[in-house]
This record gives structure tokens, C-alpha cells and sequence, in this order.
């Protein structure tokens, strides 16, 4: 509920945190009756409402939400899957017991990384064996090639970091280029952005597989910065050059030396074979094969 979003972060900001539980509470949900949406193009249907069947019904949630099964799915008898899309957002909850019991009692845990299955393994240990990996796909929109000297990235992403690093490369980037902030933009006019500029900074900050560093990868940027900690899995060069967090030197030493490059990108065989890699790891056919190993994993639950 939004009211409970306001309250929690209220909290957060005056330090009025003394409850001996935290996290969401099933009272804090409520179903939206009225969930329209423009981004998915299948006709579904709209649950609207937390009654299920326990002879038919399978629920996916997220890991933000795992320490609701007991409650919605465990006492009902409801078969139930938990679907991690960030290793560090495991702890919904300081009630070791309830997340222990909800991560126990799933069928099976979804994970898209290998970060987000090494986070499952440490809090969860006897979760090993039934870690179900899924993938993303990135559709990159064919764009005409003008690239210009422009370098972008997204201030919501470590604003304080990313402010730093504006602050340190004022006196040493060229007035040749440009830095252009990504924010409250659509998704089109990101990817606009994206396939004008040449240098993508990243300020990933604890993320199960960062998303903007490889559509600005697969849009021919060169991406500088934070891996994240799961980026780490796609983070190599040529295309993506690794700062460790807080090294601004470094970052502005980097940044510039790739500003100053004639051409970023020698588009050798390497760099070719590093992009034909990523767009495999993110096509729409390797998510569509994952997708159906999970849907005849959950058919063999009932039949």
C-alpha cells in the first residue's frame, strides 16, 4: 500500500525504526483491481485478488515479498516459487524463522546470475539443489549510427558518486564533449541517447545482473565503472573497463584516456566476438528456452 510506503520510508529518514520486526506485513498489500498495462503485448487475465487453489494455482514472488509464504502459502497448502532478482535484497526481513520456513518450502528458486545464486547459496545453504537459472533478453533497437561525443549515464544510480565524478572531470574533459544525464526519460529516448553517445559511466550499486551498462554496451558505448558485483559476470574487455567503488582518480584517469582515443573501439575480432557473446547471453531465444524449463518444471509439480 502506498500509505505504507510512506510510512516506512518516514520512518527510514527520522531513524523511528524501534519495532523488533522489520520488513512489508501481509496487511501491507493490497491488490491494484484497476492494474492496467502497456508493456506486455499478450492478452493475460488479472488476478485481483490473494485467494488460490491449492489443487491448480502455482505462485511466483519476488524475494522482496519471500516472507509472505508462511501466511498466503504454506498454511493454505499453496505449491509456491520464489524468484530472486537481487541477491542483496534477501533480507525481507529480520525474522530469520519465517524467511528460513518461506526459502525451505519453495518448490524451487529462480535466479538469473551467477551473483544472485552465490547470494542464495550463503544465506540459504539448503536451498543448492533447487536453484532454477533463468536469463533477460535485451531487444536493442536499430538506430542510425551517429555516434557523438557524448558521454551518458543515470543520476539515480549512486547520485552522490556519480556528482563526485562530474565535480573531479570538470577540469580535464574536453569542451569537445558532452555529458548527458539518462533520467525521466522514456525508454525510447534512453536508447536514443544511448546509440549517440560513446562512453556509458556506470554507478551500479549491489545488483543481481545490472541492466543499463549492456544495453549501453550492445548500443556500441564503451562502459566505465561499477560492476555492481553481478556485472562481474559480462564485465571484460574491450567493451567494459571495472572501477572499483570509490576510486575517482582512477575513474577520471580512464574516462578521459578514452575520450581522448581517436577511435574508442578497435573493432577487432575480439571486441566483435565480446558483443556477439552478449547479444547471445540476452536474445529473446535463449529467454524463451529458459521460460519453458520453468513452465514443464512447474507442470511436473500436478501432473
Amino acid at each position: 500500500k502506498k500509505t505504507s510506503k510512506w510510512i516506512s520510508s518516514i520512518k527510514k529518514k527520522i531513524k523511528l525504526n524501534n519495532e523488533k520486526y522489520s520488513g512489508w506485513k501481509v496487511k501491507d498489500i493490497e491488490v491494484n483491481k484497476n492494474f492496467k498495462y502497456d508493456w506486455f503485448t499478450n492478452n493475460v487475465k488479472i488476478k485481483n485478488n490473494l485467494n488460490f487453489n491449492f489443487k491448480n494455482d502455482f505462485v511466483i514472488i519476488p524475494e522482496i515479498f519471500a516472507h509472505f509464504a508462511p501466511v498466503l502459502f504454506i498454511n493454505n497448502k499453496i505449491k509456491y516459487a520464489i524468484f530472486v532478482q537481487n541477491g542483496y535484497a534477501l533480507g525481507s526481513t529480520n525474522n530469520f524463522i519465517k524467511l528460513n520456513l518461506a526459502y525451505k518450502n519453495a518448490k524451487f528458486i529462480i535466479s538469473y546470475s551467477n551473483d544472485i545464486t552465490n547470494c542464495i547459496n550463503l544465506a540459504f545453504p539448503f536451498c543448492k539443489n533447487k536453484i532454477l537459472k533463468i536469463s533477460y533478453s535485451i531487444t536493442v533497437k536499430k538506430l542510425p549510427a551517429n555516434k557523438k561525443n557524448i558521454i551518458t549515464y543515470m543520476p539515480r544510480k549512486l547520485p552522490d558518486h556519480s556528482n563526485h565524478l562530474l565535480f573531479f572531470l570538470q577540469n580535464h574533459l574536453s569542451k569537445k564533449w558532452k555529458i548527458v544525464p539518462l533520467d525521466g526519460l522514456s525508454e525510447s529516448e534512453v536508447y536514443y541517447n544511448l546509440h549517440l553517445s560513446k562512453i556509458f559511466i556506470s554507478f551500479s550499486k549491489l545488483e543481481g545482473l545490472p541492466l543499463p551498462p549492456i544495453e549501453a554496451a550492445l548500443t556500441g558505448n564503451k562502459v566505465i565503472g561499477y560492476t555492481g558485483e553481478g556485472g562481474k559476470e559480462y564485465w571484460k574487455e574491450p567493451i567494459f573497463t571495472e572501477i572499483k567503488n570509490g576510486e575517482f582518480y582512477n575513474f577520471v584517469n580512464k574516462t578521459i584516456l578514452f575520450t581522448k582515443k581517436k577511435n574508442i573501439f578497435d573493432k577487432n575480432k575480439k571486441y566483435l566476438n565480446q558483443l556477439n557473446t552478449l547479444n547471445k547471453k540476452f536474445s529473446k531465444k535463449r529467454e524463451n528456452i529458459n521460460i519453458v524449463k520453468l513452465l514443464i518444471k512447474i507442470k511436473n509439480l500436478y501432473f
